[in-house]
């Protein structure tokens, strides 16, 4: 299970909207629909804040395939002018 997919079902068992969840964790809307959507893995702060909103603990989200996916890389430093 993707951790998008755990956290739509989740969020279904606690009877939440994704503005409910949004407001609950102080995420913003767009990026509780990203995370659902499967567009972005939040980092560990944010998924606390969301397993906390939802009343679980944030072990969770841990058997959750694309959870340790390797991060983006890193963009290469602008050189000054």
């Amino acid at each position: 299970m993707t951790f998008a997919e755990k956290l739509k079902e989740l969020r279904a068992q606690a009877g939440l909207t994704q503005i409910q969840l949004a407001e609950a964790s102080g995420s913003s809307l767009g990026a509780v629909r990203d995370y659902e959507q499967g567009n972005r893995i939040p980092l560990l702060p944010a998924a606390t804040k969301l397993a906390r909103a939802l009343g679980v603990d944030c072990t969770a989200f841990a058997d959750c395939e694309d959870v340790d996916a390797e991060p983006a890389p890193k963009k290469p430093a602008r050189r000054k002018k």
